[in-house]
C-alpha cells in the first residue's frame, strides 16, 4: 500500500507541532479517524521515546518512525480504504522557543521572508548568501566566492586553513552571532569565546591539584558538519526553513582545489558543509555543538570529584592521581560518540613533579607565566635598551610587545608590573 499518501501529511504536520506527550496525542486526535483515536496517547509516547528532545525533528524523520510502529501501519490502511487523507500542517511553522530558550528575547523569526527582513536582505540576497547548493565553492569565479582562504603554517606541522567571510557575509554572521547566539548560554565548563570567561580563568581552576589530563580536539571548527548547526537552530525552535537558512548562512564548504592542498588535514571535513575557522558565528556555533560533549565530561569529571573545563578544542581535567586510567580509556570513547576526533599525539598526563600547564598557563600552584616565557620577554625588553635596535621605530611592534607585557599583567601582576616599568622606561611609547 501507498503509505507515503498518509504518513507524509501527517509527518509534516507533526513536525510544526509542540514535542510533548501532550502536545503531540493533542494534535493526533485532531488529525486521526475519530475510531482511532483511540491510538494517539501510545503513539504519542513512542515518538518521544524514539526522539527524545524539545524540539520537533524533520517531516522525514517522523515518517521514518512511523513506518516502524505496526500501529501506524493499521490507521493507514484504514484511511486509504476509506479514501482520508489527511492535509497538510493545519497551521503555518512558526518559532517555538523550548522552555531553556524562551526567556532570552531571540527574534521570533517564523519564516524566511522575517529572516531576510530581520538580516535587512531582499530574500533573492538570502538565497545567495544562505549559498544551500554551494554555487560560491563550485564557481569558477573569483567574485563569486564567499570566503577569502589563507593558509598559515602550524608550529606542530602542517599547515591550517582560514577561511575568512569577505565583508557583506561577514556582516550578516555578526547579526546572527549579537542578535541570536550571544543570546544563548555556553555550558558553565566552556571557556572560549564565552564573555565574562577566558584562559586565565580556565586555568585556575586546575590550579594546584595534584594531576592535570590534556586533550585536544582534532580540525574543531572543519569537524562540526551544517547539519548540526542546522540542528542546533531547531533545539532553540526555529521553523526548519529559518534554520536551514541560518545554518547556510554560517557554513560553507570549501572549494576542492584549496582543500585538496597539501599538509591540510581532513579534506572530507572541508569539502562537505562546515564551520568556517574565520567566520565570526563560527566559535559561538562551535560552543553551542559542543554542548552536549561538556555535559557528558563534565558529568564524568564530577564522578570522580574532578575538574573539567573546555577552551575551544583544549579539554583539561584535574584532580587527584586515581583519576587518569579512567579518564584515558572513557573520554577518547565519550568524544567520538558526540561526533568529535581527538588529537592522540597530544594528550598530555602533567603531575605536579613537573610543570603543569591548561592552555599555556602554567597551574601548579596558582597560574602563572611560564619561566622560560618571562625571561624570553624580559630580553626582548632589554634589547630593546640598545640604541640601533630598529624595532624601536617598529610602532606594530611595540603595540604587539605592549600587549604581551598586558598578558602578563593578568596572569601575574608583579612579574607583569616589571615588565611595565622596564618598556616604560625606555620611552618608547
Amino acid at each position: 500500500m501507498n503509505y507515503a499518501r498518509i504518513l507524509l501529511p501527517l509527518a509534516t504536520s507533526l513536525a510544526e507541532t509542540d514535542w510533548t506527550e501532550i502536545g503531540i496525542e493533542t494534535h493526533l486526535r485532531q488529525r486521526l479517524p475519530v475510531r482511532l483515536e483511540r491510538h494517539a496517547p501510545k503513539l504519542a509516547r513512542f515518538l518521544v521515546a524514539r526522539c527524545p528532545g524539545r524540539v520537533a525533528p524533520d517531516p522525514g524523520r517522523i515518517a521514518r518512525l512511523l513506518l516502524d510502529e505496526p500501529r501506524v501501519w493499521r490507521i493507514a490502511e484504514f484511511a486509504l480504504r476509506n479514501g482520508i487523507v489527511p492535509d497538510f500542517p493545519l497551521a503555518a511553522a512558526r518559532f517555538r522557543p523550548p522552555p531553556p530558550f524562551g526567556s532570552l528575547n531571540l527574534p521570533a523569526l517564523d519564516n524566511v521572508d522575517m529572516l531576510a527582513t530581520w538580516l535587512g536582505l531582499p530574500a533573492r540576497q538570502l538565497v545567495r548568501f544562505a549559498d544551500l547548493n554551494a554555487l560560491s565553492a563550485l564557481s569558477g569565479s573569483h567574485f563569486a566566492i564567499h570566503y577569502r582562504h589563507h593558509l598559515i603554517p602550524r608550529k606542530s606541522g602542517g599547515l591550517r586553513l582560514i577561511e575568512e567571510p569577505k565583508p557583506l557575509l561577514k556582516r550578516l554572521q555578526r547579526r546572527v552571532l549579537h542578535g541570536i547566539l550571544d543570546l544563548v548560554p555556553a555550558h558553565p565548563a566552556s571557556f572560549g569565546f564565552v564573555p565574562g570567561r577566558n584562559c586565565i580563568g580556565a586555568a585556575a581552576r586546575h590550579a594546584g591539584e595534584a594531576v592535570v589530563i590534556a586533550f585536544d580536539l582534532a580540525d574543531f571548527f572543519p569537524s562540526i558538519a551544517a547539519s548540526r548547526v542546522y540542528g542546533l537552530f531547531r533545539a532553540i525552535g526555529y521553523p526548519r526553513g529559518v534554520a536551514r537558512d541560518l545554518a547556510g548562512l554560517c557554513t560553507t564548504r570549501t572549494p576542492r582545489e584549496v582543500a585538496q592542498t597539501p599538509g591540510l588535514p581532513m579534506p572530507a571535513n572541508l569539502t562537505g558543509r562546515h564551520l568556517p575557522q574565520g567566520a565570526p558565528t563560527s566559535p559561538a556555533l562551535a560552543n553551542l555543538c559542543a554542548n552536549a560533549l561538556d555535559r557528558r565530561l563534565a558529568g564524568l569529571a564530577a564522578s570522580l570529584d574532578a575538574i573539567y573545563t573546555r577552551y575551544a578544542d583544549d579539554l583539561s581535567f584535574s584532580g587527584d592521581r586515581r583519576i587518569v586510567p579512567i579518564l584515558t580509556r572513557t573520554v577518547p570513547d565519550i568524544v567520538v560518540e558526540e561526533g568529535f576526533r581527538l588529537n592522540p599525539g597530544k594528550t598530555r598526563i602533567m603531575t605536579a613533579a613537573g610543570r603543569q600547564s591548561v592552555t599555556g598557563i602554567t597551574v601548579n600552584q596558582h597560574v602563572n607565566l611560564a619561566r622560560a616565557d618571562y625571561d624570553r620577554l624580559k630580553a626582548v625588553i632589554h634589547h630593546l635598551g640598545r640604541p640601533g635596535d630598529p624595532r624601536r621605530d617598529d610602532p606594530a611592534f611595540l603595540a604587539h610587545l605592549s600587549g604581551r607585557i598586558g598578558w602578563v599583567e593578568q596572569v601575574n601582576p608583579a612579574r607583569g608590573l616589571k615588565l611595565r616599568a622596564h618598556f616604560d622606561a625606555l620611552g618608547l611609547a
